[in-house]
């Protein structure tokens, strides 16, 4: 991911520690997606699955899926902190600034 917007200049990491929401997008969206992976094998499957099933089907989900869905959530949390704490003037690069 890129450090700056290329288009406003505002830089991504706006204070120390920033990525950590981006980290709770990513592990509250996996998980549900791998409860939802269990649920429907037990469904489709009935109840009676042995638990090396379920890890073979739910594992791979919940490796790989995290890996794909980061750039995603990095995105998400910051367009929801953008709307918490909008972007300041001092925020933005001074090329943006001066393009203005």
């Amino acid at each position: 991911m890129v450090e700056d917007c290329p288009n406003c200049g505002l830089h991504f990491e706006r204070m120390e520690g920033h990525s950590l929401g981006a980290v709770a997008v990513n592990t509250v969206v996996s998980s549900a997606l791998v409860l939802t992976v269990v649920s429907l094998a037990l469904v489709i499957f009935g109840t009676d699955v042995s638990t090396p099933f379920l890890l073979l089907v739910a594992a791979p989900v919940g490796l790989i899926f995290p890996i794909l869905f980061d750039p995603v959530s990095r995105t998400l949390w910051n367009a929801l902190e953008l709307l918490m704490r909008p972007a300041q003037p001092d925020e933005l690069n001074e090329q943006f600034q001066n393009n203005k």
